[in-house]
């Protein structure tokens, strides 16, 4: 199994001497290389399958469990998880949340809400994979951090959580 490779972050006082351009390359080059490598590392882990459908396709994403824009979220391949589009959309719209029991759920409360301005079509045919639990890594070592997940449902504001 491929174990996540933890790439380094290019320290502060070594680009804070660069020109803003030359500082804005070098800083975007090293995120699409972190973006990359944790790509590469989740999808394998899961074999590119949906963590929720188990469908691979070609047609799933590198999610990270808890957003990059918390301060606590690394690239970590146990702050990862494989989704479908859909799903990762549903996912970091707070639609849906990972308990820590690796079962995936639906937020009642945003489902009120679509229900409310009439967006819920399709929403009964959706439910059906969730309720159970996600396909997971073989390997246990590259499996969600039940911390990364009681962290991403409190930052999300997911009930129960908050």
């Amino acid at each position: 199994m491929t174990k996540a490779v933890e790439l380094e972050k290019i320290p502060e006082l070594e680009i804070s001497t660069l020109a803003v351009e030359r500082r804005r390359i070098v800083e975007n080059v090293s995120r699409y290389s972190r973006d990359a490598n944790f790509k590469k590392v989740v999808l394998t882990a899961y074999e590119n399958r949906c963590a929720v459908t188990r469908f691979q396709l070609r047609l799933v994403d590198a999610a990270h469990i808890l957003p990059v824009i918390s301060t606590d979220s690394s690239d970590n391949v146990t702050n990862g998880m494989a989704l479908s589009p859909t799903f990762h959309r549903a996912y970091d719209n707070c639609l849906i949340y990972l308990d820590e029991t690796y079962v995936m759920r639906l937020n009642t409360e945003k489902a009120d809400e679509l229900r409310k301005y009439n967006l819920a079509g399709g929403i009964n045919e959706f439910q059906l994979f969730l309720d159970k639990k996600i396909h997971l890594p073989l390997d246990i070592n590259q499996r969600p951090r039940v911390e990364y997940i009681k962290m991403a449902n409190k930052h999300r504001r997911i009930p129960g959580y908050v």
